[in-house]
């Protein structure tokens, strides 16, 4: 459906993209995912049709629609959009705002996609009020009506759910989904939240500093991370230095099982909270060593446990575990500790790009 090829843009000595590629199939919905400035929006204003690539080239459908000579313009290109203010008409109800993409219909035709949006947004009882009077989440439900009542081939969102609070996003994340589902829309959207582009995503694009980092499922980006980056920016981890000893690999929390790097190498260890687990009997001591409860914090049924690596009292060296439930342990008791090598990741040392 979508293809991005070699795409690299420059603003004035800014290199903004570098090289960027992916494709998008039919019936897709990825997300574009990244820090603020690591290039997700520009990518999607490039698809768009409101900026020219440098070098490389788009293409949608059987069609070249940008490269470095050509820009197919935006209103040509059988997009639909989707943006953070929704940027409903204030003059227009419910109704004539989902019905204004499909003034070049029949009007039969259009009165009954409209009246379909409406039912698929559970907003029928809404029809003829006028954005003002709705909440943020029905406007948003609105806006996404309108972008998808005239069938676009691709549908743009730029962070639509940026605006709004922790429940109402859940909710309208899963909503918003369901609708381009139901309605077979390929689709694209920028978030800069790893959790939302988990539950939205059939496929992720990770990005930074204008370079795609890694694509692929959400459970093979969370699973198999590419590199120290792409591991941490989906959950908090532990970040442990390491040295390579023939089958195991030596750091201040214990014996990791080496991954095959080579005898002698310092390599970056990753460990993330949940693989960390306390007074177990059932491992092997002599790879995992007695550690010292530091803080332990409580929240939605989970202890977060900080743990003091070190032999002082005052140590600077901690490692966070995750508990369910409530830990039993005081501030002060050394506890054994063990690691779950399934999630647990090892990279070579090097230098940031």
């Amino acid at each position: 459906m979508l293809k991005l090829q070699n795409l690299s843009l420059r603003y004035e000595k800014d290199q903004v993209l570098r090289d960027v590629s992916f494709e998008v199939a039919e019936g897709e919905l990825v997300c574009l995912l990244g820090p603020s400035g690591c290039g997700k929006t520009t990518t999607l204003r490039l698809i768009a049709g409101f900026e020219k690539p440098e070098t490389g080239q788009i293409i949608i459908g059987d069609q070249v629609v940008s490269n470095a000579r050509h820009t197919l313009a935006p209103q040509k290109r059988g997009l639909g959009f989707l943006f953070q203010d929704y940027a409903l008409f204030p003059h227009l109800t419910v109704a004539e705002n989902i019905g204004y993409g499909l003034s070049g219909r029949a009007k039969k035709e259009a009165v009954k996609q409209t009246w379909e949006m409406l039912r698929q947004i559970e907003l029928l009882d809404h029809a003829d009020k006028y954005p003002h009077e709705l909440s943020g989440g029905e406007q948003q439900r609105v806006a996404l009506a309108r972008a998808c009542a005239p069938g676009p081939s691709l549908m743009l969102l730029d962070e639509p759910f940026s605006g709004l609070d922790t429940s109402l996003r859940a909710n309208l994340r899963r909503e918003t989904r369901k609708i381009l589902k139901d309605q077979g829309v390929t689709a694209i959207m920028v978030t800069h939240d790893p959790e939302e582009a988990m539950l939205m995503a059939d496929r992720i694009v990770l990005m930074r500093n204008g370079r795609v980092i890694q694509s692929g499922t959400p459970e093979e980006l969370y699973n198999n991370p590419v590199d120290p980056f792409a591991a941490e920016f989906f959950c908090e981890v532990n970040h442990l230095k390491g040295i390579v000893k023939g089958d195991w690999i030596e750091t201040d929390a214990g014996f990791i099982a080496n991954n095959g790097q080579p005898e002698g190498m310092s390599v970056d260890v990753l460990i993330r909270p949940e693989a960390v687990t306390l007074g177990s009997e059932t491992f092997d001591k002599a790879l995992s060593k007695k550690v010292r409860v530091c803080a332990v914090n409580y929240a939605r049924g989970t202890s977060h446990v900080r743990l003091g690596l070190g032999e002082e009292q005052e140590t600077t060296d901690h490692i966070l575990a995750r508990h369910q439930g409530s830990f039993n342990s005081e501030i002060g008791d050394r506890v054994q500790l063990n690691i779950d090598q399934s999630q647990t990741f090892i990279f070579p040392q090097k230098s940031e790009p």
